[in-house]
């Protein structure tokens, strides 16, 4: 085990509890409603894959894409890596597969 892998955790745990602590109750409340926005714009993906509509699914993936950009946390840019992957797997015609990856992304907010 490397001497700095302590050190590299202590930093991640204090700059996660940092970013925690500095959150403010309206932040969290912009939060929210990006994910209520988000799991909208998903839905509307869906339909658009349901209806064989590629390219609009696409640049409602984007918009979804930028939203949880905004959010700046954790769990948001996991949820950009599954865009990206459903992203992919639109334009590559796996149109299953990126129904079952935005169905995963979407949450309850």
């Amino acid at each position: 085990m490397s001497k700095t892998t302590p050190i590299l955790a202590m930093v991640a745990a204090f700059a996660a509890a940092s970013a925690q602590a500095s959150t403010d109750p309206d932040e969290l409340a912009r939060r929210a409603e990006r994910r209520v926005a988000v799991n909208e714009q998903l839905r509307a993906v869906q339909v658009e894959l349901y209806c064989d509509h590629q390219d609009n699914a696409i640049h409602l993936i984007r918009d979804a894409r930028r939203l949880l950009l905004a959010n700046r946390d954790t769990e948001s840019a996991q949820d950009v890596r599954q865009l990206d992957k459903a992203s992919w797997q639109v334009r590559h015609g796996d149109t299953v597969a990126a129904i079952a990856t935005l169905e995963a992304t979407r949450r309850d907010a």
